[in-house]
């Protein structure tokens, strides 16, 4: 016996071949819905990309706070923000001079390659604006937690930027 099957005089591999209809599967791809689809997930890839770039430092600050709480609520021990090593005040203002920093350096670069690749002022606005959006949540979020968690003193000492210096800053031409 063979790996092949038997074919006899009659010719039963030809008949059980035929026995079944053939069947016509016919697809259609819808190359727009496609070609939308790859263009928004690159665009909120892009979204997120430029976004940790901008400001990562402070977000990941800002989960560390969060988780903290978080485990005071659940029963964990208290917390006092102030005595983490991380969330002293002059670290904290490094962390927001550097990530403002990183922002005043970079957003003219981003802003010139969004020019140089879509040459349309309307694109760039819309693509670039859930960015903005993004980094004005964040310093938000800090501004609220440095009104909580920390003395006058201390925030002289952090020197973080007032929302409308943050704003100023995002709105820049390259």
């Amino acid at each position: 016996m063979g790996l092949f099957p038997r074919v006899s005089e009659r010719g039963d591999l030809f008949v059980s071949l035929f026995k079944g209809t053939p069947e016509i599967r016919e697809h259609y791809i819808d190359s727009k819905k496609d070609v939308d689809r790859h263009l928004k997930s690159a665009c909120e890839r892009f979204i997120q990309q430029q976004t940790k770039q901008f400001v990562e430092p402070l977000e990941e600050f800002l989960a560390k706070v969060s988780a903290l709480k978080t485990m005071a609520k659940e029963g964990g021990p208290t917390y006092n923000l102030l005595q983490q090593p991380w969330a002293q005040p002059a670290k904290v203002g490094d962390l927001v001079s550097s990530t403002y920093r990183t922002i005043k350096t970079k957003l003219p670069s981003t802003l010139r390659s969004l020019s140089l690749y879509l040459s349309n002022k309307d694109t760039e606005f819309i693509l670039f604006k859930p960015v903005r959006n993004n980094i004005q949540q964040v310093f938000q979020k800090l501004h609220g937690l440095l009104k909580e968690e920390f003395s006058n003193e201390d925030l002289q000492i952090v020197a973080c930027p007032s929302m409308e210096q943050v704003n100023l800053l995002l709105s820049m031409n390259k």
